[in-house]
């Protein structure tokens, strides 16, 4: 923050050289600070009309009202949108005859949609407003994106160029924003996240592996967490134990071994279906996977200040303990959860029952914290002015979200700004935009 207003404020006036003192650039500092907060605290006291955008999960909405993420509908003649010669990464779809007459002052059409893109590196953004027969387009890809969230990794390599598409509600507010406005998710007293009380139990098909990419993450997670037990095991060897310690160090790497060759002989089972995935012969052998035992040792002084050994015994579908350290779960969950997602909004039918009366709860929850706005005063922090007493108009704000795939700044929102005088001509050429810190 401070970088930024630096920059604006030792920008230099025409014939003058001499840099800024330090006194002043700090006076500068504390007075824009003040402003902008005098700024948003008069936009957050405005009763003006305003929208959220809820993705919606579970159910299909009788009209279709827009959407986030997939590919956009545009008619035939609009070129798809560049900036420097880049083509664009859509983001979401608005029906503007879904939006309340009293949104934004009542300024702006209500008549066709905005299709809203951003350039793949700098976010710099470009709304269309579009009408007439629209057709789907697909163009290139939001995976590529810097703003793609969230980054491919080993155990959960990229699936699709384009992200997942979920429609959307749209509802008119007055006041406050609805809760769970700026909590972090599980963090929002009301709203426990659905994970963090389930336990993994892989003899239950709603934590099951449904593809070969999702049985690959599962075999590669378990197999790295056995490994990561057995070298906690023996680089206990190395510190000054005691003699019953030391005992106990080597019954318990008899049995860590006895887990790895255990999981080994069902491993080998199951690799012929990461290439031809069977769901029915492989959730028969993944039940096998539920029962390994996995074990952690813990470290505590004793009579002579050498230390002692503890240890917990658990399974794999035990719940963890704080001391797990690496746990297996947590790589192989989010290759599910993507994969599922997936699958899901290109047709919910296809996933098994148990995981996906699971997973729509999960989601349902994504989609609380995960809602965008219009006409509002953003939660974050902005510097731009907003609200009925200034030039601009919010017209959109999109937060950081799982369940689309957009990871903003240091995953806060990202709101596009336009002036009032701009929206009432119909006229989206100029829309600015922020992150919110």
């Amino acid at each position: 923050m401070i970088n930024r207003l630096s920059r604006a404020l030792l920008g230099k006036k025409r014939g003058r050289t001499s840099a800024i003192e330090p006194a002043e650039l700090i006076t500068r500092l504390i007075e824009n600070e003040a402003a902008t907060l005098e700024m948003l605290a008069e936009a957050r006291k405005s009763d003006e009309t305003y929208v959220v955008l809820t993705p919606t999960i579970g159910t299909t909405a009788q009209k279709n009202v827009g959407w986030f993420g997939g590919a956009p509908c545009l008619p035939d003649d609009v070129v798809w949108p560049e900036i420097d010669g880049e083509p664009l990464r859509f983001a979401c779809q608005i029906d503007l005859s879904s939006v309340p007459n009293a949104l934004w002052s009542g300024l702006g059409p209500r008549q066709g949609w905005l299709s809203v893109f951003f350039h793949p590196e700098d976010m710099r953004p470009k709304v269309l407003h579009v009408v007439g027969i629209l057709k789907k387009r697909d163009g290139p890809g939001q995976a590529d994106a810097t703003w793609s969230w969230p980054r491919p990794y080993s155990y959960c390599p990229r699936i699709q160029d384009h992200s997942a598409q979920w429609r959307i509600a749209i509802t008119e507010h007055v006041g406050d924003l609805p809760p769970p406005k700026g909590w972090r998710k599980g963090k929002a007293p009301g709203f426990p996240d659905p994970r963090l009380t389930e336990a993994p139990d892989l003899a239950n098909p709603a934590f099951q592996p449904i593809n070969e990419a999702t049985l690959t993450a599962l075999l590669e997670s378990i197999a790295d967490h056995l490994t990561a037990r057995k070298r906690r095991i023996d680089d206990a060897f190395n510190r000054d134990i005691c003699d019953d310690a030391r005992a106990e160090l080597v019954q318990l790497k008899g049995k860590i071994h006895a887990s790895i060759e255990a999981f080994s002989h069902i491993r080998d089972e199951l690799l012929p279906f990461t290439r031809v995935f069977e769901i029915e012969r492989v959730k028969d052998l993944v039940c096998r996977l539920a029962s390994i035992r996995t074990y952690d040792i813990e470290y505590a002084k004793n009579d002579e200040a050498r230390c002692a050994v503890s240890n917990a015994v658990l399974t794999l579908s035990d719940m963890p303990k704080p001391s797990m350290g690496i746990w297996w779960y947590s790589s192989y969950a989010r290759s599910l959860y993507q994969h599922a997602l997936y699958i899901y909004t290109r047709s919910p039918e296809a996933l098994p029952a148990e995981l996906r009366e699971r997973m729509e709860a999960i989601w349902r929850f994504e989609a609380l914290h995960e809602r965008g706005f219009m006409g509002h005063a953003p939660v974050g922090h902005v510097y731009t002015p907003h609200g009925p007493t200034t030039p601009n108009a919010v017209l959109l704000e999109l937060p950081t979200s799982d369940l689309v795939g957009w990871g903003w700044g240091d995953l806060y929102s990202i709101v596009l700004f336009i002036r009032r005088d701009e929206l009432a001509r119909g006229d989206f050429e100029n829309v600015t935009f922020e992150i919110t810190n």
